[in-house]
C-alpha cells in the first residue's frame, strides 16, 4: 500500500533532556501531534531572564505494516515561534547515536582548534579568574577580539577545554636569570571577556622550549574559522512570493543560537590632533527662468548635469530642494532626481498639473570617467561587526563612494547618496553616514559579513574631479596659435626679439582682419592674446576662426636682444645698459616657493625654480605666475636699473591653482598664502 503522511511519524531519542548524555538512538516512543511540550519543557522565568539552549534530538519512522520503497522525505519549520526571545532552529551531525554532549560540539566548532599559541601560560591560574599571563619570546600580542583555546591535560580521561576571547592585551619585556646567566621574555596579559570555568596549572619561566609531553598540562591554541555546522529555521517573508518565483524577500538570514548580547558604539572622527579636512569646491550656481509643466507626468529637465544638493525650484510658492537623490518638500519626499543626466521627476503633484512661472536654481556638475580608488578591509573573527567607523582622506567626491559587504556569500551595496548619507537599494541593507568636513563613514550593515570576506570601500578623489575654478588655464582658457619670429608654429624662443608696438597680424575671410599689440604684450583688434617681446613668441586667439587654408601674415619690427647675467645688491640691479625700449625685458629669477597653511609655520614648497620677470611698458615689473601677473618690481628704463623685491605674496586664490594638485587641503578659501623668494 502507498505511505502516507500520516505514515511518517517523528519518534522520541533515548534520553529527551538537557544533559550531556542526551541523544542517543533512536526508540520507539512516537512524539504525539499537536501536543504542547512534546519535545521541549515550558520556559521558566529563570531561562527567559538568563538565556538557554536546549537541545533535543528526534528521528523519523515510518510506521507502515508493509515493505513500500520510501522515496525520502523533507523536514521543515514551518511556522516561527511567537515569542520574539525564542528561536527554533534544526541541524544534525551525521551520527545516529551521537549525543548532546556531540551536537554541542558541533555548535561550537564554528571555531576550531588551530596551530599552537608561540607562548605559555604564566604560573597556576584558578578558576573564576578573568586575565591570563602568558610568558613568550616576541612581542606580538593576539587581536583584540580573537579567541585562544586553552586544553588541560590533553588525552587524558580529564581533558577539559575552554575557549577564551581577549578583550584588552598588553606586554612587558622582564629579565630572568638561572645558572647560565640572564635572558629576557614577553610577559603578556590578557583580559579576558568570560571567567575561567576551571583551574588550568601553569609553567614556570624557561630558558628552553618544553617538550610536547610538558605541554600536555595546559596547551594554549590558536583558533581558526571552521563553520562546521548547517542550520535551517524559518523566517516571514516582508512581501508576498509568487510561485515560480527565482527569488523571495525574508525578514532576516538569521537566527540566534545560543544567547549572547552584541552592543557597538561607533566612535567617529575621535582623533588625537581633531584636524579635519577640507571640503571640494562646488562652484557658483545658475539661475533659470521659465515657465513649464512640471507634474507627475511631466519631469523637468535642467539641460545638463547637476551637482548634488545645489537644486531649488520655486514656483507657486512652493519650494522643492534635493537632498541625496530626493526632491524635499515641506520635509516630506515628493520625488526624485538624476544629477547625471539633469532630470527631475515628482511623485506628488506639488506644483499642480498646469504650466506655471519656475525660478530653477542650481550648480552645474558632471560625471567624469575617473579611476576609482578602492580599499579592503578584511573582517576576521575579532573584527566582525554590525558597524564600522572608516576614514578617508582626501574626502570623497560627493555621490562617488559605495561600500560593499559579503553576507552568507551575497554580496550588497550601500552607496553614499551625495547630502552624506548612505544608503542601499533596500534599508535592510544597512545605512551611514559621510562626514563631508572629516571623511569619516560610519555605517550599521544590514547583516554580519561573512568571515573571511572584505569590506570594499570606493571612492573618486577630489583630484581626478575638481573644480574648474581651482584650475590655471594658459591664456585665459582661449584657444590660441602660436609663433615665433623663427616661423615656426612654436613658443620657443624665436630668432629675433619683437619691438613693442610694431606686431601687425592680418588676414582675409571675407572680410578684412586685423590684429596689432598695445606695447604692452597684449593683442588687440580682431582677436586678443599676448605677445612675448624678448622671446619673439606670439599667442593669438581670433575672434572667429577663419577658413582652412586662410593665409596669415604676420610682420613686425624686429630689434636687436641684448642678453646679460645681472646681481642684486639690497633689491637693487642694472642691466648693464640704458635707454631700455619699454615693454622688452625679460629676466628669469631663480626663487624658491614658501607656504604657511593656517598658522602653521613657514616651509619650503617644492625645490627652487625659475620664474620669468616681464615689464609693462610702464616701468612695473610682474612675475609671470601661471595665469596670472604679480607686481614684484619697477624699472628705469633711460637708467638700465631695476629694483625687485625680496619676497612678493601671492593671494590665496592664486597660490590654490598653483598647488591644489598636490595637496588637497589647500584647496579651500583662505588656506593661506605663498611667497617666492628671489
Amino acid at each position: 500500500m502507498t505511505i502516507s503522511k500520516g505514515d511518517i511519524k517523528f519518534v522520541s531519542s533515548q534520553t529527551m533532556d538537557d544533559v550531556p548524555e542526551g541523544g542517543g538512538s533512536p526508540t520507539a516512543n512516537v512524539i504525539p501531534d499537536g501536543v504542547s511540550n512534546a519535545i521541549f519543557n515550558d520556559v521558566s522565568e529563570v531561562d527567559r531572564a538568563g538565556g538557554r539552549v536546549n537541545l533535543r534530538k528526534v528521528a523519523v519512522r515510518i510506521d507502515t505494516p508493509d515493505r513500500d520503497t520510501y522515496l525520502g522525505a523533507n523536514v521543515i519549520i514551518a511556522v516561527p515561534p511567537n515569542d520574539d526571545n525564542i528561536s527554533a532552529t534544526l541541524f544534525q551531525t551525521g551520527d545516529f547515536f551521537d549525543t548532546r554532549a556531540d551536537a554541542v560540539n558541533r555548535i561550537q566548532a564554528y571555531l576550531s582548534i588551530g596551530t599552537n599559541y608561540a607562548g605559555y601560560l604564566f604560573g597556576n591560574h584558578i578558576k573564576g579568574q578573568q586575565t591570563l599571563q602568558v610568558f613568550q619570546r616576541t612581542s606580538d600580542l593576539p587581536p583584540i577580539g580573537g579567541t585562544l583555546v586553552l586544553t588541560s591535560r590533553e588525552t587524558y580521561s580529564d581533558q577539559f577545554q575552554q575557549y577564551v576571547k581577549v578583550a584588552e592585551a598588553s606586554s612587558v619585556l622582564r629579565t630572568f636569570e638561572d645558572d647560565k646567566g640572564t635572558y629576557t621574555r614577553y610577559v603578556v596579559t590578557l583580559k579576558l571577556t568570560n571567567a575561567l570555568l576551571a583551574d588550568f596549572a601553569g609553567f614556570d619561566i624557561s630558558r628552553y622550549e618544553y617538550t610536547k609531553a610538558q605541554i600536555a598540562l595546559t596547551k594554549l591554541s590558536d583558533t581558526v574559522v571552521a563553520d562546521a555546522a548547517r542550520y535551517y529555521g524559518v523566517t516571514p517573508l516582508v512581501e508576498a512570493a509568487s510561485i515560480g518565483a527565482f527569488t523571495v524577500k525574508g525578514k532576516s538570514m538569521f537566527t540566534q543560537l545560543v544567547p549572547s548580547a552584541q552592543i557597538e558604539t561607533p566612535i567617529a572622527d575621535s582623533r588625537t590632533n581633531q584636524v579635519s579636512n577640507g571640503v571640494i569646491a562646488g562652484g557658483a550656481g545658475l539661475t533659470l527662468n521659465q515657465t513649464a509643466v512640471f507634474s507627475t507626468t511631466q519631469n523637468l529637465f535642467i539641460g545638463g548635469s547637476i551637482a548634488p544638493n545645489s537644486v531649488s525650484v520655486v514656483g507657486a510658492g512652493v519650494t522643492v530642494t534635493d537632498s541625496g537623490g530626493r526632491l524635499i518638500s515641506a520635509s516630506q519626499q515628493v520625488g526624485t532626481i538624476d544629477y547625471e543626466n539633469g532630470v527631475l521627476a515628482l511623485t506628488t503633484n506639488v506644483f499642480g498639473m498646469a504650466g506655471i512661472p519656475l525660478a530653477i536654481t542650481y550648480a552645474p556638475g558632471a560625471a567624469p570617467a575617473s579611476v576609482n580608488q578602492s580599499q579592503g578591509i578584511e573582517v576576521k573573527v575579532e573584527t566582525r561587526s554590525l558597524s564600522y567607523v572608516h576614514t578617508i582622506a582626501p574626502v570623497p567626491v560627493r555621490g562617488t563612494l559605495s561600500l560593499s559587504y559579503m553576507s552568507q556569500g551575497r554580496w550588497y551595496v550601500l552607496r553614499e547618496q551625495g547630502d552624506g548619507s548612505i544608503r542601499g537599494s533596500d534599508s535592510a541593507y544597512g545605512a551611514g553616514q559621510l562626514n563631508f568636513t572629516t571623511g569619516t563613514a560610519s555605517v550599521t550593515l544590514g547583516a554580519l559579513p561573512d568571515v573571511g570576506s572584505q569590506l570594499i570601500y570606493q571612492w573618486i578623489e577630489p583630484e581626478a574631479a575638481r573644480d574648474s575654478t581651482d584650475m590655471a588655464i594658459d591664456n585665459g582658457g582661449k584657444f590660441y596659435w602660436p609663433f615665433n619670429t623663427s616661423g615656426a608654429v612654436s613658443l620657443a624662443n624665436g630668432a629675433k626679439a619683437i619691438t613693442p608696438g610694431a606686431l601687425s597680424i592680418t588676414w582675409n575671410d571675407g572680410t578684412a582682419r586685423t590684429v596689432t599689440d598695445d606695447g604692452a604684450g597684449n593683442l588687440v583688434g580682431y582677436g586678443t592674446g599676448s605677445v612675448s617681446y624678448a622671446q619673439g613668441t606670439i599667442r593669438l586667439s581670433p575672434t572667429t576662426l577663419p577658413a582652412p587654408g586662410t593665409t596669415i601674415n604676420v610682420s613686425t619690427t624686429a630689434t636687436a636682444v641684448t642678453t646679460s647675467t645681472v646681481s642684486l645688491a639690497s633689491g637693487s640691479g642694472s642691466f648693464g645698459a640704458t635707454n631700455i625700449t619699454p615693454g622688452s625685458i625679460s629676466l628669469d629669477v631663480s626663487g624658491q616657493m614658501k607656504a604657511v597653511y593656517m598658522g602653521n609655520p613657514i616651509v619650503n614648497w617644492g625645490a627652487a625654480a625659475t620664474y620669468r620677470i616681464v615689464d609693462d611698458g610702464l616701468g612695473k615689473l610682474f612675475m609671470l605666475f601661471n595665469d596670472s601677473r604679480i607686481q614684484v618690481g619697477t624699472v628705469n628704463y633711460a637708467a638700465g636699473t631695476f629694483t625687485l623685491a625680496s619676497s612678493t605674496t601671492i593671494a590665496s586664490a592664486i597660490a590654490r591653482q598653483a598647488v591644489a594638485w598636490d595637496n588637497i587641503f589647500l584647496r579651500q578659501a583662505g588656506a593661506g598664502f605663498m611667497s617666492v623668494k628671489t
